[in-house]
């Protein structure tokens, strides 16, 4: 059986094709991940027409996951709702008129009142655009220390995955997580970073981590206590 990724409408999907399969399956696991289940044959052309047109029950199978696992936290899309931003808070300021829908500008989050409406999306490619650029820069740090460079970078909707690290050696990341504290998204970047080297968890993989970040078993389990507060949903005001 081989393996795949395909991204759609920033959601990625892993790709299992087998030889044994007439038909495609689409299934979302425990942990939230996408899984495409594929005939040997089938294009990755077809593959993402099919997967495109099941988009709307994908989105209903992770609402119910994360309403599941209690992440389902709601802004509410009011002036002065506090937002974060790399672990520091600010807060939704609405406009009547500026010259994009959403951008920060000093202490606020500023978004244009037409635009309520389309917050959940404004704000997810917001967070998507600027956390790529941050953690671009990032990883050139740790690249450094761990001696290894991921041939692809990229920021999108894991579901409940902060971070994924593919078998082309290419380097994924939810864009919910640029919302938490540096040193936790860090632990993120080493964590995949160190996948690089070692593909499972293996002693060796944890004596990577143990070299790089000391202190990584604390900053997981800050992550794990964090991920409650993460925001997943906007809701504008008067719903």
């Amino acid at each position: 059986m081989s393996t795949e990724t395909l991204t759609i409408a920033n959601l990625d999907f892993e790709v299992r094709r087998s030889a044994r399969r007439k038909t495609s399956e689409l299934t979302v696991d425990r942990t939230g991940e996408l899984v495409l289940h594929a005939p040997e044959s089938a294009s990755t052309d077809e593959l993402y027409r099919w997967a495109e047109s099941k988009l709307v029950w994908v989105h209903r199978k992770l609402i119910t996951k994360e309403a599941q696992a209690g992440k389902t936290v709601i802004l509410n899309v009011v002036s002065g709702e506090t937002i974060a931003y790399l672990g520091r808070n600010y807060r939704l300021k609405l406009v009547d008129r500026q010259d994009v829908p959403l951008k920060l500008h000093g202490e606020w989050f500023c978004l244009k009142k037409t635009e309520q409406q389309k917050a959940s999306v404004l704000f997810r490619d917001w967070y998507r655009t600027s956390g790529t650029r941050w953690v671009e820069k990032r990883i050139a740090t740790w690249t450094r220390k761990i001696g290894v460079v991921p041939q692809k970078i990229g920021v999108g909707d894991l579901g409940f995955r902060w971070g994924s690290c593919g078998r082309t050696g290419a380097l994924r990341f939810n864009w919910r997580l640029f919302s938490l504290p540096v040193k936790l998204i860090d632990y993120v970047i080493v964590h995949e970073m160190a996948h690089l080297q070692e593909r499972n968890h293996t002693p060796e993989f944890w004596r990577i981590l143990d070299r790089v970040l000391p202190d990584w078993r604390q900053r997981k389990d800050e992550l794990g206590r964090s991920a409650s507060s993460v925001i997943w949903h906007a809701r504008p005001e008067g719903q």
